[in-house]
């Protein structure tokens, strides 16, 4: 709630422009006096300068004051004159002439005999030696025409706020069903609710409502035919799709409503002319209200991540439709205003203007940002589509800074600080977060400073890269659902960072200082199984009473992650890896998180995990979990899950065997786990391995039948009326089986089901 706040003191604090923008009503009537005075020239001296002539010269002066007697209501008049005498001492330096100076050519019998011009009857070249009053059709031309542009002005910068309204409504709903979930799934509730029939039946209409909402908005994709894609893009979820195209239709609405079309405007006397100009500044403006946003989704430290509990891809996924709604906004802007000034035939002349170059210059790093950013280029060319990306961004920030500055108040500006200051936090905190999890200063030690070290080694035959962190730091606490960004800084581009899932971690003891443990107990559900070591880096057999005794023990962290090489930095370091007779290299890597969020995966009591290739990174963690929440008694242990079933696809056959033997090994033996393993390679041949308790590992050839291994499952649940989670992490195509496969599922009435997807994409 305190991120919503802040995004409301946030908008809160930019309405101020909005109100400060238009010009308040009290005081149009006499600005659109002083306006069409404005088209006329007066004899007396001063006679020339745009602020001496209307603060200084009398005869206008005292026209102004004679025209707005006529015109204008006593409260009118007072803020008018106000308004007016303000102006002259602001921008010209000088003071108006009180009206107490001019009274005696003020008085009704000198208005009745006051001269009375029409609008363009008077040209300027003829300068006027008395007093003139203004025609009633010239003052309500002129008035209209003040009016209109005051509202035009005022649905700029409202519009603006409208598309801050929107993303604070979805982040609030975001916030609000986080809070309602975290509220049910708590232990109070699900206690009362199984024990408390009239609770149930009090909650039904609640749960037809989130079940309606899950089978057709949050489990399934955009279109069934399409599956993620929409037109070019592509959308993880109907939801999200509808989200993003709502925003779409917002901003198309708000870039053609509400304008405004007089005749006889003063100042563009065709209709063409006012639309054009309206449209240029509508969509500029809109363009800038659009930057806090960009910036805002963009980052990694964007605590509405944690708010919501949704993921960075999500708001990565918003912040490429805001780039692409900005940037046609910014097209727009900057093409009306061409065609205007080429229809005024010059141009050239106007464009060897400094801040046209640089907003001319910000809107073509717009453009040259969208094709770079497509997803194709992207996973193929990744370091240079981000060195790219964050060249031009810093450089449209400072086109648009210089764009604007002619205005002297610097108004626009209110759009960029703010996507400064949260670009600039969000660098600041990853300092801090390499800080955090790299270095170590041991103080009773001499002082000394221990750094992360690493250790990577790469295994033709399953492909993968087992990159073993030693962080420096000895205050992280690793969860489930955790990924890391990797940087090799001694690099040529070490800056470059890579995000990689967790897989697994364990505690290498220091048993000369250790001091004796207490055991786990029954009663303490509140332990934090991340402190406990959840199995050797061997063929682990390591008893629970060993994993107790080491809890509180002194101990080095070492995290595990497995990178399957592709093109770019992972290429490179499977490189590094077969230039060593070993293949391995103890390159040094850094780590800057932890980011992403634990599911609480316990509070189910059947879990189905569906991983494919590396993703098990993401499945073993929770899997361990498990394990150490039942380490006693099932019975009594911190957690519902009472079945928990594996279905792991994969590439190599070899890959399967080795995490079997290692982390997956204390699951393996357990009569609340069962697991599949699915190699889609060559080398698809069941032969045996040494693992725990068993004499052979069976991986079939193939894929698996995801629909139908979904459905058993939700089948089995439902006949014991148990709550289903479905956890994926993998290839598109595996989460997009189990995501249709979960959707079918709940069509059928298959209730209770949670669908997790664990993924990351950028």
């Amino acid at each position: 709630m305190l991120a919503l706040c802040g995004l409301i003191f946030f908008i809160v604090f930019y309405t101020s422009p909005v109100a400060s923008s238009a010009l308040p009503k009290n005081e149009r009537c006499v600005t659109a006096i002083y306006t069409a005075y404005g088209y006329l020239s007066f004899a007396a001296a001063p006679d020339v300068g745009f602020w001496e002539t209307r603060c200084q010269n009398p005869l206008k002066v005292t026209s102004i004051y004679a025209a707005s007697d006529v015109y204008c209501l006593p409260f009118e008049r007072k803020a008018g004159i106000l308004q007016l005498q303000q102006s002259c001492r602001d921008f010209g330096h000088l003071e108006l002439i009180p009206r107490e100076q001019l009274a005696e050519n003020l008085t009704r019998d000198a208005l009745r005999r006051m001269t009375i011009v029409k609008y363009l009857e008077v040209p300027r070249e003829h300068p006027i030696n008395t007093p003139v009053l203004l025609a009633p059709s010239y003052y309500d031309t002129v008035f209209q025409t003040i009016d209109t542009w005051e509202f035009e002005v005022w649905s700029h910068y409202a519009y603006g706020l409208l598309g801050y309204a929107f993303w604070l409504c979805i982040l609030a709903l975001g916030i609000l069903q986080r809070l309602g979930h975290h509220i049910t799934q708590s232990q109070m509730v699900q206690t009362s609710y199984r024990t408390s029939p009239g609770l149930r039946t009090l909650c039904l209409p609640v749960q037809k409502l989130c079940h309606w909402v899950q089978v057709y908005l949050v489990v399934p994709h955009p279109l069934r035919s399409n599956g993620r894609k929409v037109l070019w893009w592509t959308f993880p979820t109907r939801l999200e799709a509808i989200v993003v195209l709502a925003f779409w239709i917002l901003s198309i609405i708000v870039c053609t409503a509400s304008y405004r079309l007089i005749p006889n405007n003063i100042y563009w006397p065709d209709g063409q002319s006012q639309l054009l100009r309206y449209a240029a500044d509508r969509t500029g403006i809109l363009s800038f209200a659009n930057i806090p946003l960009l910036w805002l989704f963009a980052g990694r430290n964007n605590i509405f991540i944690w708010a919501t509990g949704w993921s960075f891809a999500t708001f990565n996924l918003f912040h490429r439709h805001v780039a692409w709604i900005a940037t046609i906004q910014a097209v727009a802007h900057t093409s009306l205003y061409l065609f205007i000034m080429y229809g005024k035939g010059r141009l050239l002349k106007k464009l060897q203007k400094p801040y046209l170059l640089w907003g001319t210059g910000a809107t073509i790093l717009m453009v040259l940002v969208l094709p770079l950013a497509i997803q194709w280029f992207r996973h193929r060319s990744y370091e240079i589509f981000l060195l790219i990306h964050i060249i031009f961004s810093v450089g449209l920030l400072v086109g648009c800074f210089y764009h604007t500055i002619i205005f002297s108040d610097h108004e626009y500006w209110t759009y960029l600080w703010p996507a400064v200051a949260i670009w600039s936090a969000d660098r600041a905190l990853r300092v801090i977060r390499l800080i955090y999890c790299n270095v170590h200063v041991r103080c009773n030690a001499g002082n000394s400073i221990q750094y992360t070290k690493s250790f990577a080694s790469y295994d033709e035959s399953a492909d993968v890269i087992r990159l073993e962190v030693f962080p420096g730091s000895k205050l992280l606490c690793p969860n489930p659902g955790q990924y890391y960004y990797l940087y090799q800084p001694f690099r040529l581009t070490g800056w470059e960072s890579h995000p990689f899932t967790l897989g697994h971690w364990f505690y290498e003891s220091d048993y000369k200082d250790a001091s004796p443990t207490p055991p786990l107990t029954k009663e303490d559900h509140a332990l934090d199984v991340t402190q406990v070591p959840l199995l050797s880096d061997s063929a682990s057999s390591e008893s629970t009473e060993e994993i107790q005794l080491k809890r509180h023990a002194p101990r080095g962290l070492k995290l595990v992650f497995w990178i399957r090489p592709y093109d770019g930095w992972t290429r490179q370091l499977r490189d590094q890896c077969r230039c060593s007779p070993t293949q391995s290299t103890d390159s040094t890597i850094l780590l800057e998180g932890p980011y992403g969020e634990r599911f609480p995966l316990w509070n189910y009591e059947s879990v189905l995990l569906v991983a494919g290739g590396t993703g098990i990174a993401a499945i073993i963690p929770y899997i361990h979990e498990h394990l150490l929440r039942t380490a006693e008694d099932p019975e009594q242990a911190a957690s519902q899950i009472r079945d928990l079933q594996l279905v792991w696809v994969a590439r190599q056959a070899a890959f399967i065997r080795q995490i079997a033997a290692r982390e997956l090994a204390p699951a393996l033996i357990r009569d609340d786990f069962r697991a599949s393993f699915y190699a889609t390679g060559t080398q698809t041949s069941t032969a045996s391995n040494s693992v725990p308790c068993m004499d052979e590992l069976e991986i079939v050839a193939g894929r698996p039948n995801v629909e139908s291994v979904v459905l058993a499952h939700a089948h089995a649940a439902q006949l014991s009326e148990s709550s289903v989670a479905v956890l994926v992490c993998g290839p598109v195509a595996l989460a997009d089986q189990t995501r249709a496969a979960v959707q079918l599922a709940l069509e059928r009435g298959y209730r209770s089901i949670r669908y997790v997807e664990e993924s990351f994409s950028w």
